[in-house]
């Protein structure tokens, strides 16, 4: 724990309940310091541009969230506190104890990591929750988050050690939860139907898929065969076996993809919403995020592994890029919503005013670290900017955190070139074409 050499301006930021509580301690060990609370729930792009550090002498104490969310309006912020030399500071909220000084070195991971999943409260519990890439890293999380909320949840996934891994970690913290694992790969039709005919689930998400853009831009057979043939097969198992809801979990490169893996998603969307029109008795949802911060898809394993390789630099492949970035908390509030939902055939993602610069991760990331950053370029499939909501989608519903979007309307020969697409009888380059050509 710290204490603050603060000399001229400190800025309090974060958990709005403690803030009057730690400006008066502030205050009373800090007499000529100019105190300034700053409530991230009222702040936006123009009033942050106004704000003006004193440059070398400002503070910034963090009140850690419990509810980590709107990662970008704080990145923004903090982002300007570092360029301006700012010191800053994390105040753990569990760990509060007034007329202390228990501060912290600020980390990046204390905007959005959560070092225990409190269960939903969600009452879904004479129903069964199937997850398919449970072992991964969001499906994971999920299964802990809905680990009090379901009679029973059957794990899916093909990693048998990050299986073997989950259900030992969720027997001991999560003791009450009645899990199944299964090791199983989504595109075996037989080894799924049974799991179908075994557990008959009420509700299903789908979450395996291959993620890495620039390592599958070479790997389009495995792409189709994962993410579109896997869904496929998931979504008329669900159907066939009347689930109540099947969730789709996508991804904002589906939104005018450039890549294979954005493409292979936006198959998927589709599919999603195909298969709602044609079922009578399971609503087919999909929900959009964006980076899941911390996620196996996401950058900073990747600079953590940098990092531990050569200890002196990260790589940045474009200091003009930017991203939409989900916590882990933001993934489950909004899958309360879509569980919770009567639509079918939608697409659900977050209101996210603040794309964030992949150059103000990296300045959060390095925070008090002596790496240095290295520019390189964009890789093949990744673009400098995505998007949560295409241009032909129509906003339906939202309020101020979530949107409920309608899809594009699905062509009539959809169904057919899908059938030739999943052919095994199809040869590869024909299969590129309908892949690259087709306007899904």
């Amino acid at each position: 724990m710290l204490k603050p050499d603060i000399t001229a301006q400190i800025i309090i930021f974060g958990e709005a309940s403690k803030f009057q509580e730690v400006s008066d301690f502030l205050q009373q060990n800090y007499p000529k310091s100019n105190i300034l609370i700053l409530d991230k729930n009222r702040l936006n792009s123009e009033e942050l541009d106004k704000l003006e550090f004193s440059q070398n002498e400002s503070v910034v104490i963090y009140i850690e969230q419990e509810h980590k969310a709107d990662f970008g309006i704080k990145a923004a912020f903090l982002d300007k506190a570092i360029n301006a030399k700012a010191a800053i500071f994390t105040l753990p909220l569990q760990n509060w104890k007034k007329n202390e000084f228990n501060f912290n070195e600020f980390q990046l991971q204390d905007l959005y990591k959560i070092d225990e999943i409190s269960p939903s409260k969600l009452p879904q519990k004479n129903k069964k929750l199937l997850v398919t890439g449970g072992a991964g890293y969001i499906g994971a999380a999920l299964v802990k988050y809905y680990s009090a909320s379901f009679s029973e949840i059957i794990i899916i996934d093909q990693s048998e050690s990050a299986l073997f891994f989950l259900k030992e970690e969720v027997e001991i913290l999560y003791p009450n939860a009645k899990i199944n694992c299964c090791l199983a790969d989504v595109t075996n039709r037989q080894r799924m139907t049974g799991i179908f005919e075994e557990f008959q689930p009420e509700i299903v998400i789908h979450a395996a898929a291959y993620k890495h853009v620039s390592l599958l831009e070479n790997e389009l057979e495995e792409v189709i065969k994962n993410n579109i043939a896997g869904a496929y097969i998931l979504f008329y198992l669900a159907e066939t076996f009347k689930a109540e809801q099947c969730i789709l979990l996508s991804t904002d490169k589906a939104v005018a993809p450039k890549s294979i893996m954005g493409k292979s998603k936006l198959w998927a969307e589709k599919l999603c919403s195909w298969f709602s029109q044609v079922s009578d008795e399971t609503r087919f949802k999909t929900i959009r995020f964006g980076n899941v911060l911390g996620s196996t898809g996401s950058v900073l394993p990747v600079w953590k592994k940098q990092l531990e390789w050569r200890n002196s630099s990260i790589n940045l492949t474009d200091v003009n890029a930017s991203r939409y970035f989900f916590t882990l908390q933001e993934v489950f509030d909004l899958t309360d919503v879509v569980l919770e939902s009567e639509y079918s055939g939608k697409i659900f993602t977050r209101i996210n005013e603040h794309q964030v610069s992949i150059k103000t991760l990296a300045n959060l990331y390095l925070y008090n670290r002596s790496a240095e950053i290295r520019t390189t370029e964009l890789k093949p499939g990744e673009k400098e900017h995505e998007q949560l909501i295409a241009e032909s989608e129509n906003i339906i519903e939202q309020d101020s955190h979530f949107v409920i979007l309608k899809n594009a309307e699905i062509k009539d020969d959809f169904p057919e070139e899908l059938n030739l697409l999943l052919s095994d009888k199809m040869l590869l380059q024909d299969k590129k074409s309908i892949f690259e050509n087709y306007k899904v």
